[in-house]
């Protein structure tokens, strides 16, 4: 739950995103949310939470402090910041100040069915350095898009709705090139740049390789120092960032789907329902079965 300085009261009907407590503002239609907010957000979240869902936050005025992935960041107006499934959000101590922003949220199927091809180097960059700064008139072109996507929720109509979270994300994403935003390439370390690769070939493979050896080779470097670079730069090991990631995979199945148990051990690449469970049931406390029922 979240502790809000705001006249509005927190809304009570999570939809997909049961996992988040939305803000004041909200609308969502299936898997995909959008919310409005003002006023000082604290999270009252455990010391370390891993994101299930993208999120995309446009600040207009205020600032606001995150940790992500071990990092702190100092959110000012007129910026963004992106956080994608498995994204290591700490809690912040320190009091937060007034903050306007809207916050874009998308399930990780949403996602896949807008079928976006983004380079395998924009997307470590964004996991490496997730924050960035635009104009002001960039801003609000940017909050114009997003007002557009909010009214046709409210209209129910998914497949627009799709189309215009397809033509903003192009939009947005012509910043990575250099346009307008500023590049944070040339302040990459090479072991943030080699993290920021090896989580997203985990996002998109750990349904199917779990060891270290594999994403290692894709890399072209030793397990060793992959694991050695990970380590270093996230504060965890690289074969918990591989088995978290399996984990957020298989609670979105569970949750979001009625596919049967031994066919999602299938798909997350386990020898049989017995291993996924097993494993399951080590990382979350109880079995699959169980976890379904509870949600």
């Amino acid at each position: 739950m979240h502790t809000l300085d705001n006249e509005n009261h927190v809304l009570t009907d999570y939809s997909v995103f049961k996992w988040h407590s939305f803000l004041p503002g909200e609308t969502s239609i299936d898997d995909i949310s959008v919310m409005k907010f003002h006023g000082r957000i604290e999270y009252d979240i455990p010391e370390n939470f891993y994101s299930p869902t993208y999120n995309l936050h446009i600040v207009v005025s205020g600032s606001q402090r995150a940790t992500i992935n071990n990092q702190i960041w100092e959110i000012g107006p007129n910026c963004g910041y992106f956080i994608a499934p498995g994204f290591l959000i700490q809690k912040t101590e320190q009091e937060q100040e007034y903050v306007e922003m809207y916050i874009l949220s998308m399930s990780r199927k949403f996602v896949e069915e807008l079928n976006m091809h983004v380079k395998l180097s924009q997307l470590a960059q964004i996991y490496a350095h997730p924050t960035w700064k635009m104009s002001e008139k960039k801003t609000q072109r940017v909050i114009q898009y997003i007002e557009l996507i909010r009214g046709v929720i409210e209209d129910k109509n998914r497949s627009a709705v799709k189309q215009l979270a397809l033509s903003f994300f192009n939009y947005l994403g012509g910043d990575f090139d250099g346009k307008e935003l500023t590049s944070y390439q040339s302040t990459l370390t090479r072991e943030e740049e080699i993290t920021g690769k090896f989580l997203a070939l985990v996002d998109e493979h750990c349904d199917k390789e779990h060891g270290l050896d594999w994403y290692a080779s894709e890399l072209c470097l030793s397990t060793r120092y992959v694991a050695n670079t990970v380590k270093q730069t996230l504060g965890m090991t690289a074969s918990s960032c591989i088995e978290r990631a399996i984990m957020q995979h298989a609670k979105t199945l569970l949750y979001t789907t009625s596919t049967p148990i031994q066919e999602i051990a299938e798909q997350l690449g386990f020898q049989n329902q017995s291993h996924f469970g097993t494993f399951f049931k080590r990382h979350a406390g109880l079995s699959p079965a169980t976890f379904r029922k509870q949600q």
